[in-house]
């Protein structure tokens, strides 16, 4: 019996149920600080190249992570008296944007003491494997490791100020799980990453309103037009690199 196998089989199955149910013809808010022209093949859905069998279980693992600790969260809201509502993959709509997501935890907290406010707190749980939590957390930390992070966060207090809109202030954290020695370190991100998520949407928007579908491809040329990529080593994982013309991640 080759287990091995079973299991790839298994992975594959799931991914296949879940993007069955895949809403199409819009952004999503994962996406967030993405390629443009990944974006707009991801947008009208073309075929995207398959994952290794490694890649399926790093996937699942961060899956069960984020689940596990879901799991958590809502044995506590059940078990314990609060002055605040908690929420887990709690789903947001930017319709002006078109973009929709599912942030991972959030927090809602009225304060009625003096001025009368409602605080919401985002938290965005993200694994990671011992060099990018290097990269992160070493001597010498790379600035730009979680731009997309960022941006994603961004995005959700977006949706979660159109969703709820008695929230006054939003504060937002990346969760870190580290996969080689499970040690969690918990991030502020600026509130400043909610406009530039703006900004990053509206640009993407008015690259699909300028190209649509018929002429992306020609007009969106990799390492030519800003935005595509932003970063180089964005090619190296991209799902849609068989189609792309880019050769950037065989440099």
């Amino acid at each position: 019996m080759d287990i091995e196998s079973i299991y790839h089989s298994y992975l594959v199955g799931i991914e296949d149920a879940r993007d069955y149910y895949k809403i199409k013809n819009v952004f999503h808010a994962s996406g967030a600080g993405s390629c443009y022209r990944k974006q707009l093949y991801s947008y009208f859905d073309y075929p995207r190249d398959s994952k290794d069998s490694r890649s399926y279980r790093l996937l699942r693992l961060g899956t069960i992570v984020h689940k596990e600790i879901e799991d958590a969260l809502n044995h506590y809201e059940m078990s314990s008296d609060r002055e605040y509502d908690v929420f887990t993959e709690d789903e947001i709509k930017l319709n002006d944007l078109n973009v929709i997501g599912t942030y991972d935890v959030g927090q809602l907290k009225k304060h009625v003491r003096g001025t009368y406010s409602v605080e919401f707190t985002l938290w965005d749980i993200k694994t990671a494997a011992a060099y990018k939590w290097s990269k992160k957390f070493g001597r010498t930390p790379d600035k730009s490791s979680d731009i997309n992070y960022k941006l994603q966060l961004g995005t959700y207090a977006l949706g979660v100020y159109e969703k709820y809109k008695e929230v006054d202030r939003i504060n937002m954290h990346i969760l870190w799980y580290n996969k080689n020695t499970s040690q969690m370190r918990e991030q502020l991100i600026s509130p400043e990453w909610i406009d530039k998520a703006m900004e990053y949407w509206v640009n993407l928007n008015q690259s699909l309103e300028d190209t649509g579908e018929k002429y992306f491809e020609e007009e969106l040329m990799p390492d030519i037009i800003e935005g595509v990529p932003f970063q180089r080593w964005e090619c190296k994982y991209c799902q849609y690199y068989s189609i792309c013309p880019s050769e950037l991640a065989n440099k």
